[in-house]
C-alpha cells in the first residue's frame, strides 16, 4: 500500500487523460527514480526505490490511485483541482 508521502507527491501533480509509470536508475543516489508521464509530459515527484523490483510492487497500487485520483475530477475546468 503506498504511503501517505506517496500520495501527497502524487497528488501535487497534475490530472490526465493517460498516465505512463516508469523508473530509472540514478546513479548519483543509487536509487531508482519514479517518472510519470502525465498526458506527454515528463515529471518527476521524488519518489525513489532501491531497486526496480520494489518499484513493480507500487507500479498498480500508483497507477490505480493516478486514475482514481482522476475520476474525483471531471475536469471540467470550473473548480478549483483542475
Amino acid at each position: 500500500m503506498i504511503d501517505d508521502v506517496t500520495r501527497s507527491l502524487l497528488d501535487s501533480l497534475p490530472r490526465g487523460g493517460s498516465y505512463d509509470l516508469s523508473v530509472a536508475h540514478d546513479p548519483a543516489s543509487d536509487l531508482h527514480a519514479l517518472t510519470i508521464v502525465i498526458d506527454g509530459q515528463t515529471f518527476q515527484p521524488g519518489i525513489g526505490y532501491g531497486s526496480s523490483d520494489e518499484f513493480e510492487f507500487d507500479r498498480e497500487q500508483i497507477a490505480a490511485y493516478l486514475v482514481t485520483r482522476k475520476q474525483k475530477c471531471g475536469g471540467c475546468g470550473s473548480c478549483s483541482c483542475g
